[in-house]
């Protein structure tokens, strides 16, 4: 999963002179979607949906990744889980106590 930043596309708009609207029109995005993006608002946005920001910015799509990354598995499985909406982490803490169950019995 890679992690986006949200200042670092902020920072790349406002230095192009764009507002919310404009590099949502370049984008072809909603203008909420790119607010969402930049308030950090969307955990885990669509590859499709950065890699049109990073095109409308004039940017490769590595300028919109933040600086770190999670590295080992721990970090990953956090990151993804607070990705997902509340439903989401539920079910997912199910899913897990379901193998660790499965897990016991082998």
């Amino acid at each position: 999963m890679l992690v986006y930043s949200p200042a670092k596309i902020v920072a790349l708009r406002e230095e192009r002179g764009l507002n919310q609207s404009e590099l949502a029109r370049r984008a072809k995005l909603s203008a909420p979607s790119v607010w969402a993006l930049e308030e950090g608002r969307t955990r885990m946005p669509k590859f499709q949906t950065l890699k049109s920001i990073a095109s409308a910015l004039g940017v490769p799509l590595s300028a919109l990744m933040a600086d770190k990354q999670p590295e080992d598995l721990d970090e990953r499985i956090a990151a993804t889980a607070a990705a997902l909406t509340e439903p989401n982490r539920a079910a997912l803490l199910a899913a897990a106590k379901a193998l660790l169950d499965s897990q016991r019995k082998k």
